[in-house]
């Protein structure tokens, strides 16, 4: 075959050999699929194009409109058929089909929009096939669907869905810190984006978790018991301790602590630094999706409004009114630092159980997707904190660093079903992977010369060197 999407193909086909951590039945007929909707957002950029040589270079636009997808990847799921076990979201694979289903009430909000209705209230999907609204269990857009890319029929892809018992894979949910709760640790890049200023501040947590384990034993058993793995012997320094609690008092445990903490140490100098934060999963706008699917303006979504300077978002990881500063990862310039205010909403507590690890940002008339890179919603997340001066350099950052778009155009390649264009693509793909580590390591020097040289090349390099990754 001539012009064959093999790309395409490979990455798609393989999605249901993902690992799974469960399954759960959804009858694809139950599925309401509908088209995205986008919103739009002018705002000053720093647009990254090439020039006639194809080199890159970056150039300030004052009044640009970016574009935010609101439902990217993503999916309503209702509560009644979410997992027990599950926390906040589940990821689903099956035949082309790839989204982040969110525990959503969602025929609480059928009841309350159709009111005497709803036994009897039908909508339609995207192909005008209508729906009884008492049997959906998920909604979800075209951009999960990876399968309309290959002009495969609505009715196709749910016969493939029932050849398997309607059994979709679940390839994760939301998992809690593994240091401690609300405790989570940031990177060297996130590290190197803030200003030095604040640094005794940054770091005085992890300073405290330090202290605190060369001077609590019982801290320091914690230590051992939360990071046990099979290449290291905490286990038995537990165990031994259990045993016999005057261990704790030997010249061979005391020569491991030591050892253990300066080992802790180096792991905190290299840029591993305690904040109280987490890394959220992110749900776009989600009630403006429940608008959607019932066939009204999705950007009439109320729950959220838009704050000049300044992203709403919803989570329960931290308090209501509090300020917020969140990274993406791979992070690589302050350009991509957000400004996120923490809101309550009654709609949003009713109708969704985001649990503390997911948060809803609002999508509409903001750059959130562009400021992060391009961030989808397909199980994406955010390191998000609270953390005073890194919350006020946020601001910041936003004020005095515009959003970064993307403006290199997309080279289209054809390939043949061959053996040999197979080879090619393999070999391009495994130079992509090595380009992407390459690249954000140099936008991290880039961004360490800009501290210490006015030259704007280097602050230029750092923003094209961030798309580039």
């Amino acid at each position: 075959e001539k012009n064959a999407p093999i790309v395409e193909i490979a990455a798609y086909s393989s999605l249901i050999t993902s690992s799974i951590v469960g399954r759960i039945e959804i009858n694809p007929k139950d599925i309401l699929i509908l088209e995205d909707v986008d919103s739009f957002f002018e705002t000053k950029v720093i647009s990254v194009e090439t020039d006639e040589s194809k080199r890159c270079f970056a150039k300030e636009i004052d009044k640009y409109k970016l574009k935010n997808v609101l439902f990217d990847g993503q999916g309503l799921i209702d509560s009644s058929i979410f997992p027990d076990w599950g926390d906040g979201f589940i990821l689903l694979r099956h035949h082309f089909t790839k989204m982040a289903c969110f525990n959503t009430n969602i025929q609480l909000f059928f009841k309350d929009y159709f009111g005497e209705q709803y036994e009897n209230a039908k909508v339609k999907d995207l192909w005008g096939n209508e729906h009884y609204v008492k049997d959906i269990k998920l909604i979800t857009t075209t951009n999960a669907c990876k399968w309309l890319k290959f002009n495969v029929s609505y009715d196709y892809w749910c016969n493939k869905v029932s050849e398997n018992g309607n059994m979709f894979g679940i390839v994760k949910t939301a998992h809690a810190s593994k240091v401690m709760n609300n405790i989570q640790k940031m990177s060297y890049q996130m590290v190197n984006s803030l200003d030095i200023e604040t640094m005794d501040g940054v770091v005085s947590k992890t300073v405290d978790y330090v202290e605190r384990m060369k001077n609590d034993d019982d801290f320091f058993m914690d230590y051992l018991r939360d990071n046990v793995n099979f290449a290291n012997d905490y286990e038995a320094l537990v165990y031994l301790c259990e045993n016999n609690p005057d261990f704790i008092k030997s010249q061979y445990f005391r020569d491991r602590k030591n050892r253990i903490i300066e080992n802790y140490i180096r792991v905190f100098r290299s840029g591993k630094v305690l904040q109280q934060a987490d890394n959220l999963t992110i749900v776009g706008s989600p009630y403006a999706m429940l608008l959607h699917s019932v066939g009204e303006d999705a950007n009439k979504d109320d729950t959220f409004s838009h704050e000049d300077g300044c992203i709403q978002c919803y989570t329960e990881a931290f308090d209501e009114d509090e300020y917020l500063a969140e990274f993406r990862s791979p992070f690589n310039s302050r350009n991509n630092l957000g400004y996120m205010h923490n809101i309550r909403n009654e709609k949003l507590n009713k109708y969704f159980n985001l649990g503390k690890l997911c948060i809803a940002v609002n999508m509409i008339e903001t750059d959130f997707q562009s400021k992060n890179n391009g961030s989808d919603m397909d199980s994406d997340s955010i390191y998000t904190t609270n953390q005073p001066d890194i919350v006020a350099h946020a601001k910041y950052c936003v004020e005095h660093y515009p959003t970064i778009e993307n403006k290199i155009p997309k080279e289209s390649n054809h390939y043949d079903n061959t053996m040999l264009d197979k080879a090619i693509v393999d070999n391009k793909l495994a130079a992509a992977n090595l380009a992407i580590g390459e690249s954000s390591n140099l936008a991290q020097l880039c961004l360490t010369y800009t501290y210490n040289f006015d030259d704007i090349k280097y602050y230029h390099y750092t923003c094209i060197l961030s798309v580039l990754a």
